[in-house]
């Protein structure tokens, strides 16, 4: 464990590098990573950053090369999609096409490790978000959450509903608990 709050501590040095060089906005911690601060940790081999671009790019297409360019030229490793920050595979995640994304990052939380504090996505976010996907794992995380009540039920519905992720909702809570059947 203390192994992984050294990594989140480097992780976060950087993640503050980046945007006070005024390369990144809002950022907060999502994936896994972020289910660890709400229930049990769950086994994952990367660590996924949520970001916005300050200022916004405007393209069609979203480049992450300023992010890239910063890094390459502080001596960090890349593997395909992943840059490598105190041996830990990073995945940065521009979220501003995303609008349940975008308001994830606007209601992160921000939580503290020993003495580290780190910006996390908030737990309501993060389950519609894997209902989205409806992918397995992403519904043991969300089962995960139910049993450990990491959720609110008035903001997890609001979330839902203001993103039009309700009807999605419904086709993967056969196993939750009643209290978070819509």
């Amino acid at each position: 464990m203390i192994d992984k709050i050294s990594k989140l501590a480097a992780v976060a040095k950087v993640l503050d590098d980046l945007h006070e060089k005024g390369i990144i906005g809002s950022y907060a911690i999502g994936g896994a990573v972020a289910a660890a601060f709400y229930s049990q940790p769950i086994n994952t081999i990367d660590l996924d950053i949520f970001f916005l671009f300050e200022p916004p790019q405007t393209g069609i297409i979203i480049s992450l090369e300023p992010i890239y360019d910063f890094l390459r030229d502080r001596g960090y490793k890349f593997d395909h999609e992943f840059i490598y920050i105190a041996g830990w595979p990073v995945q940065f995640i521009e979220s501003s096409h995303d609008p349940l994304w975008s308001d994830a990052l606007r209601n992160a939380r921000i939580m503290k490790v020993n003495q580290i504090e780190a910006k996390v996505l908030p737990p309501e976010h993060l389950v519609a978000m894997w209902s989205e996907t409806g992918r397995t794992k992403d519904v043991a995380k969300i089962e995960e959450f139910d049993k450990a009540h990491a959720m609110k039920r008035e903001l997890l519905l609001a979330v839902l509903e203001r993103f039009g992720k309700l009807e999605q909702w419904k086709k993967i809570q056969d196993n939750l608990s009643d209290e978070y059947k819509f």
